[in-house]
């Protein structure tokens, strides 16, 4: 239309010579000009004639040189008469004002030859000029309600014709390219809503469109657009609750607010194809000029990163990262000019390099590619790492008319920086399929990737120039095959090629397409896709030149190392527990496959076990990055675990054998080999031992010199030794006592830092040292038995106690010269946890089966019970039995209950003159001598009998020397004893008088028979268990003067009022670590709190594998009780939900820990939501205690039950989700309702462990909540995770310990189980000790 105007179209003017139309021209503009300044002025032009004559005049003008006065006044005059279309001025011509469109629509025709080649340079004028026009159009469009179909079609016409003349080729981009196509495209989108474009002028849109994509501006524009639209275009299609696709606010303007329903898909549609296809690109690069050969690769990029932004957002992903592959661009500006979005958070820690040097083990299966720089350990983070900064390059803004500043893109500047990449937002569950995305942009991407191969392959495309849009486009298709639906098909022939993709991307080791690959490949293989094992081989390769190689020369300056290797290890995650799954299932090769060949193999899958476990040791080594080696040692417990369970025999049909693994023979796919870990003597090792040997070995190495320095990694270290302790591997007992040594050493280490480098941070990791030091000696109580490792263990307990060694090198300090110490608080408590640990081990305390039975006394026994306090730590109670309660002859009988803060314990103790094996059954009467019967004869005579007490004749002997050594007291003594010694023999002598007068007198004396007394029934066995352990002494019982300090023998005032609650409260604390679960089962699409509890009422709402995953948590346990059950015997038809703490729960337990499991049911909503509320106001007030006394035992265990959730150190949920996307959708605020974890806690306080079951028989794990903390990740158990069933049991409750642990440890008022009941005893003894004096307390004693 505007060249058809154009044609012949020449003025009046152009006839005359150049001064005469150019003095014509200014008589007449100078007028008109004059007149717009003030709008009031009428019109010189008052005719239509008069007004086409002028338009002549003005037209000739416009094609004067553009430095003139007269071209800008022409430009000003029509440009002011152009808006008439907007508001009516005086100053207009009537004609104008008349018929506006009509003479508009001319205007537009005359300004278009502004935009004509000009000879010469272009001017700075001419630029103003043009964007004056450019704007004016801009505001027409904008602000006019009265343009008809034709005045759009002619602006359209218009704006398409001034950008073709500017932007094709071979004409270069000048300064109006971003304007003029900023322009073209916002008045193209106001037409859309007004007055749709027909279908020919879309189709000259599109051919012009795609001959001008060699400027960068039209790419940069383009998205815009295609961002505006679909951020509009994402409410209409999947409802307010999809997240927005969120813009810049410039961005989100270019659509027109009123532009609604189909107009908005129909535009967007269009406006996506307008670009075409972006691998045409490379064909025109073949014959472009230098600049545009520069300029292509950027645009290519650019194009396919608008496309990749477009497919994450119909993925619904919230936010919008800044480029993860932005930085794949070689360094141009227009990188740096997409940089305006919000990069996500990297995650890990600060690190910083130290002093310390890293030694490379010995052993291992994998050690660091030759010539790379040794690891350094990192100082102690405080705080996790702050989120990358956003980028300062400048946002993407609407150009506006009055600025007059615009960026020029026709030159590509190399300033883009390397930006951080980590793993995005999971996709929404209200996502498009992915075949549906794949129909949109499937043919581009795929072609993008595939560029460097088959007729398309030349010198210019297989450059690395072109890596980047092939990094991005391989990037995207990554993202959506691993953001497939659970239960979803994807249709083969899209699962073919981006096979295909993936096995020619990795082999041609193109560094930005690889990581482009592995950043957004983490979930690959657990995600469910049909023959996504083929890839296990071409992955295995690629990892091991990322992980394996220290510095990674290859990828510097394309993405943070530090994330490449974090993606890295999250698809090794993934690929760990592949090879003993499926087993002898053969993979095809991937070169083959390619080529054609359909019966070539590359092995089975248990030909990768010893490939990935020598990758995962050599990582272990590499790594630098906190976060990085946490995940790591996650996957090695995980590993270790699978493989010992793998190995391990089935179970053995009577599970009492184990006192252990008791709780776990319900399932020998869940089972494992959780029991104790025993050594047992064997001639060859298996791979699990081989592997646990090398893996023990590697930590503890690390733990006492690289790691040292981390507490986070130092932690999860501590964690995973104290689960490889748990480990059944047939190891030499050597090994496990060099890992006892190993942790010995490092709290060493850590006690003796300088007191600056003392922190919480520090004491916390002791802490967790010690803990796992009780692990290894729980778990191997034979390694006690040895007197070097016995006495180590006993040396640190010294240290942590005291703060120092008595034995240091030749010297020994003793007891009583040493100071106390320790390097804190909580470091003594947990040394003295240690040493109880040791005693009871070792034998030398009680059976730990007698650790929780409690000693309920009635009123009569307390009555008659003597409670003392020894040492003033321990609770003593006495009761002696009456003497109906024995059964047998009367003996010293005493019960004894001690009160402690490692427990309590009792015993019944019994005194005999002879132990028990040698003691036969005897009567009292046999114990009396038997009197011999005398003769007659000899009856009443006596017989003479001389005593002597010295020899005869003693006089006789001779004296010597050493007679004399001995001196007589008479010489020796003071005065005073002299005369004692005088009084002495006086007495001595009037008693052998008194001796001898019987004699004398001839008299007979009777003799009577000598007979023992009768025994008696009633002892002071109290007193005399108190004298047997040396407290009955006067330095025992007399008060120290002290008030800090109590007697080493103190008496307790049972008759106080509250005495026998205080004694039962006592009892009720637990004396391991107590931790509490919840379980629930979710099934595909639930949502609401009532149908997520209702599946467990019914076995056939649920799974097997979830039921066969409940009995590996622990045991059925009555509650209230301590009988256990079967499982199947308790289980019944239930679903579960007889384990909801009414009656029973899922117990689990060791000598350290004990986790309870409660799975809510329908039945029980009601009162767990009020259970917890009730047992609050039970413990804050006397009136409610008193109601609650009035409630049924079965409510009250209940209620302590569920109440033991929110009470515990950690707040756990376990949720088995039938379908991944239903983690978004978890109701877990609604459970909370009404209760006070939401008001006292919050949820955010509350951890979520998601378990979802993958077709392949492994569960893939997703951890929500506090998960990452100044202390680390957690583990073993991270997000992202995928493990078996063979282990999943067993890393649950590793899980829930070690997430209690984490809180107690960060927590200053959650101190350990025996700290809590020393708190209680002390207040105890403060409340009921007697106030009676020394005499009084021997006097009651004897009273007893």
């Amino acid at each position: 239309m505007m060249d058809q105007f154009l044609k012949g179209k020449m003025s009046v003017l152009s006839g005359f010579p150049p001064s005469v139309g150019r003095d014509v021209a200014v008589a007449v503009v100078k007028p008109l000009a004059a007149g717009l300044g003030n709008p009031s002025t009428p019109s010189l032009l008052r005719t239509d004639r008069q007004v086409k004559w002028t338009m002549e005049v003005l037209y000739y003008g416009l094609t004067l040189q553009s430095d003139t006065d007269t071209v800008k006044l022409c430009v000003d005059i029509y440009t002011d008469w152009m808006m008439t279309l907007v508001s009516q001025k005086s100053s207009t011509p009537p004609p104008i004002s008349r018929d506006p469109n009509l003479y508009v629509q001319r205007i537009l025709r005359h300004l278009y030859i502004l935009f004509l080649p000009r000879s010469g340079q272009v001017s700075p004028v001419y630029l103003s000029l043009c964007q004056q026009v450019l704007s004016s159009t801009q505001s027409l469009a904008r602000e006019s309600s009265m343009m008809s179909s034709e005045t759009w079609q002619t602006l359209l016409h218009f704006l398409l014709r001034i950008n073709h003349n500017l932007l094709a080729p071979p004409t270069p981009a000048g300064g109006l390219s971003d304007l003029s196509v900023a322009v073209l495209l916002e008045v193209w989108l106001l037409a859309c809503s007004r007055c749709f474009p027909c279908r020919s002028l879309w189709q000259t849109f599109r051919q012009m469109f795609s001959s001008w994509r060699h400027q960068p501006a039209v790419v940069e524009q383009w998205s815009r657009v295609a961002a505006g639209l679909t951020s509009r275009l994402l409410p209409q299609m999947f409802g307010p609750s999809f997240p927005p696709f969120e813009v810049p606010d410039e961005d989100a303007s270019l659509v027109p607010p009123d532009m609604e329903g189909e107009r908005v898909s129909h535009t967007w549609f269009k406006f996506l194809h307008l670009f075409s296809n972006p691998v045409d690109l490379i064909g025109a690069a073949a014959g472009s000029s230098l600049d545009e050969d520069i300029q292509l690769p950027g645009i290519f990029f650019r194009a396919m990163r608008s496309v990749g932004e477009l497919v994450y957002a119909f993925l619904g992903v919230t936010v919008r990262t800044s480029g993860q592959t932005e930085h794949l661009l070689p360094n141009t500006e227009l990188g740096a000019r997409s940089q305006s979005r919000d990069r996500l958070p990297s995650l890990g820690f600060s690190v910083s390099r130290s002093l310390f040097r890293d030694r490379l083990p010995s052993y291992g299966f994998s050690r660091p590619r030759s010539g790379s720089a040794p690891p350094t350990p990192v100082n102690f983070p405080t705080t996790p790492e702050a989120p990358p900064i956003k980028s300062s390059s400048p946002s993407r803004k609407q150009q506006t008319p009055s600025s007059h500043h615009w960026t020029s893109s026709s030159r590509l500047r190399f300033s883009c920086p390397p930006v951080s990449s980590a793993p995005r937002c999971p996709a929404h569950p209200l996502r498009c399929n992915t075949d549906s995305l794949l129909h949109l942009f499937g043919s581009w991407l795929f072609e993008a990737v595939l560029i460097t191969s088959g007729k398309q392959a030349d010198v210019t495309v297989m450059s690395d120039r072109w890596a980047a849009g092939r990094a991005e486009a391989c990037g995207t298709l990554c993202r959506i095959f691993t953001c497939k639906k659970t239960g979803e098909n994807i249709q083969s022939i899209y699962l073919s090629r981006f096979y295909l993709v993936l096995l020619r991307s990795l082999q041609d080791a193109c560094p930005p397409v690889v990581v482009s690959v592995l950043l957004n490949s983490t979930h690959l293989f657990c995600c469910d896709l049909r023959g996504v094992n083929l890839l296990l081989p071409s992955f295995v390769s690629v990892l091991e030149t990322v992980l394996l190689d220290r510095d990674l020369i290859r990828f510097k300056g394309l993405v943070s190392l530090v994330d490449l290797r974090r993606s890295s290890i999250f698809i090794l995650l993934s690929l760990m527990p592949l090879p003993v799954q499926l087993g002898p299932a053969q993979i095809q090769n991937s070169v083959d496959l390619m080529m054609g060949c359909e019966d070539a193999t590359a092995g089975n899958f248990l030909s990768y076990k010893l490939r990935l476990h020598s990758l995962l040791i050599g990582a272990l080594q590499t790594e630098t990055d906190t976060c990085n080696i946490q995940l790591l040692l996650a996957a090695i417990l995980n590993v270790v675990h699978d493989s010992a369970a793998a190995e391990a025999p089935p179970p053995s049909p009577h599970p009492d054998q184990s006192r252990r693994s008791d709780h776990r023979n319900q399932e020998v796919q869940f089972r494992g080999t959780n029991g104790t870990s025993r050594t047992r003597t064997s001639t060859t090792q298996s791979e699990a031992a081989v592997l646990w040997v090398h893996v023990v070995h590697l930590l503890t190495q690390r733990l006492t010199s690289q790691w040292r320095n981390d507490s986070a990694v130092c932690l999860s270290a501590l964690e995973v030794l104290g689960g490889l302790a748990k480990v059944e591997v047939q190891v030499e007992a050597s090994e496990r006592r060099r890992a006892v040594g190993s942790v010995c050493t490092y709290i060493v280490f850590q006690c003796g830092r300088p007191p600056p480098l003392h922190s919480r941070d520090l004491h916390s990791i002791i802490v967790a040292a010690f803990c796992c030091l009780n692990t290894w000696l729980t778990q191997n109580p034979d390694l006690l038995h040895q007197q070097e490792c016995l006495l180590e263990v006993l040396e640190i307990v010294e240290l942590g106690i005291s703060g120092s060694r008595s034995r240091q090198d030749q010297n020994v300090v003793w007891k009583d010269d040493k100071d106390l110490n320790p390097a804190s608080l909580r470091v003594k408590e947990a040394a003295e946890a240690t040493l109880s640990c040791i005693m009871q081990v070792s034998g030398a305390g009680p059976d730990p089966s007698l650790r929780d039975n409690t000693l309920m006394l009635d009123d009569s026994s307390l009555k008659r019970s003597r409670y003392f306090v020894l040492e003033g730590s321990v609770i003593l109670a006495t009761l002696e039995p009456t003497p109906d309660q024995l059964d047998q002859e009367p003996s010293p009988s005493l019960l004894v209950i001690l009160r402690g803060p490692p427990g309590h314990h009792s015993w019944t103790l019994q005194l005999h003159l002879l132990p028990k094996d040698a003691r036969a059954i005897q009567t009292q009467a046999a114990l009396i001598p038997r009197q011999p019967r005398l003769a007659a004869e000899d009856a009443g005579q006596r017989r003479s009998i001389n005593h002597q007490l010295v020899l005869e004749h003693i006089e006789r002997v001779p004296s010597v020397g050493a007679d004399q050594s001995i001196p007589p007291l008479i010489r020796t003594g003071p005065a005073e004893d002299r005369q004692q010694l005088d009084h002495l023999r006086v007495t001595l002598k009037t008693q052998q008088e008194i001796e001898v007068q019987p004699w004398l007198s001839s008299h007979s004396v009777a003799m009577a028979t000598c007979r023992p007394p009768s025994p008696i029934s009633c002892f002071q066995v109290t007193r005399l268990f108190l004298s047997h352990l040396g407290f009955l002494t006067p330095e025992s019982v007399k008060d120290p003067g002290v008030n800090s300090m109590q007697p080493a023998l103190l008496s307790l005032d049972s008759s106080l009022p509250g005495f026998s609650e205080s004694l039962r409260r006592l009892d009720q604390l637990p004396s391991r670590n107590s931790d509490c679960a919840f379980v629930f089962y979710v099934r595909a699409g639930q949502k609401t709190p009532r149908e997520i509890l209702g599946n467990v009422d019914k076995q056939t709402r649920v799974s097997g594998p979830f039921l066969d995953f409940l009995s590996s948590l622990g045991c059925p346990e009555e509650v209230g009780g301590a009988s256990r059950s079967e499982f199947g015997a308790v289980l019944g038809d239930s679903g579960g939900g007889v384990f909801d703490g009414r009656r029973f729960v899922l117990k689990f337990a060791d000598a350290l820990t004990q986790i309870t499991f409660i799975v809510p049911s329908s039945h029980t909503y009601t009162d767990w939501l009020k259970s917890f509320e009730e047992a609050g106001h039970t413990a804050a007030s006397s009136s409610n205690q008193k109601r609650a006394e009035t409630r049924s035992s079965e409510d009250i265990r209940f209620s302590q039950s569920v109440s033991s959730f929110f009470r515990s150190d950690s707040k756990l949920l376990i949720v088995w989700v039938e379908r991944f996307e239903d983690i978004e959708k978890f109701p877990l605020t609604d459970l909370l309702l009404e209760t006070r974890a939401q008001t006292e806690t919050g949820s955010s306080n509350i951890q979520l462990i998601f378990i979802h079951p993958l077709k392949t028989g492994l569960f893939r794990i997703c951890f929500l909540g506090n998960a990452s903390t100044k202390l680390g990740l957690v583990v073993p158990l991270v997000n992202g995770m995928v493990t078996s069933r063979r282990s999943l049991g067993f890393l649950l409750t590793e899980m829930v310990s070690n997430c209690s642990r984490h809180c107690r440890l960060e927590s200053d008022s959650a101190p350990p189980p025996h700290v809590r009941r020393k708190h209680l005893i002390n207040d105890i003894i403060l409340c009921y000790k007697s106030r009676c004096s020394e005499p009084a307390f021997y006097s009651a004693l004897f009273q007893l």
